[in-house]
């Protein structure tokens, strides 16, 4: 009579684990496998990498691009070296007033330039490589925003500052300046003092609105990765949680 291979397959499931129950080494192997986190795939690690720059930026867009973004936090944009000597002059001549509505002019241009700022963002984040997002993964807590501002700095300030120069022109950051400007040289004559010309505000503004966008976007790359569950979706909460709890190399592709 033939029974064919199916009682030997039984009894060798049964042998094999009575063995395993048998032996405390190989006990401990089949409860890391079965509950054991999934590596993320290439394209998961890519896409979670890419959303949590975007978190980022949309959350630095949200806290600085609303009016007061600038002016009322800890990001206020103070006025330039060159031009605090004459702003404490004119406020020693009782000009203060006119010190304060340029000061806020340069704080509002910058509020309004930075939510234009993201489209600028999402093409650098598009454009990212494989290299980079492996880069990204294995690095510390600011590898993304690091490695965002070392290799995209200057071509965003150059975008950024034409968008900076539309926002300084709405909120006449230049014709506050020249009201102060006019007000102390009228009275500076009788001490001896002329005010200096101005740097260049667009670019003052546009070096400081970018660094804050940068910082904003680090601390909260440093959340992301510190919680993941709390602070994403489930992609981040995957590929982050994965690589913060295993210390796994990135995938290679």
């Amino acid at each position: 009579m033939r029974f064919g291979l199916r009682p030997y397959f039984v009894l060798f499931v049964l042998a094999s684990t009575v063995f395993i129950s048998g032996c405390p080494m190989l006990q401990g192997i089949a409860p890391v496998v079965e509950s054991g986190p999934q590596a993320p795939t290439t394209m998961e690690s890519q896409t979670a990498t890419r959303q949590a720059l975007l978190q980022g930026v949309n959350a630095a867009v949200a806290v600085l691009g609303k009016e007061g973004g600038f002016s009322s936090t800890a990001y206020r944009l103070p006025l330039p070296e060159n031009l605090r000597q004459t702003a404490e002059r004119a406020r020693a001549m009782g000009l203060g007033r006119y010190v304060d509505d340029f000061e806020m002019s340069l704080n509002r241009a910058a509020e309004k330039a930075v939510p234009e700022a993201v489209d600028v963002f999402k093409t650098s984040v598009a454009q990212m490589s494989f290299q980079d997002v492996v880069a990204i993964l294995q690095g510390g807590e600011h590898a993304a925003t690091d490695y965002f501002k070392r290799t995209s700095e200057a071509q965003l300030e150059a975008r950024f500052k034409p968008i900076v120069t539309r926002a300084t022109s709405q909120v006449g950051v230049t014709e506050q300046y020249k009201k102060l400007s006019e007000k102390v040289a009228y009275y500076g004559r009788l001490v001896g003092y002329e005010p200096p010309v101005p740097t260049d505000l667009d670019g003052y503004i546009t070096n400081e609105a970018t660094g804050a966008l940068f910082d904003k976007m680090a601390k909260e790359e440093a959340l992301i990765r510190q919680d993941p569950v709390a602070r994403g979706t489930q992609l981040l909460k995957k590929v982050f949680g994965f690589y913060t709890d295993s210390g796994s190399s990135a995938p290679q592709p």
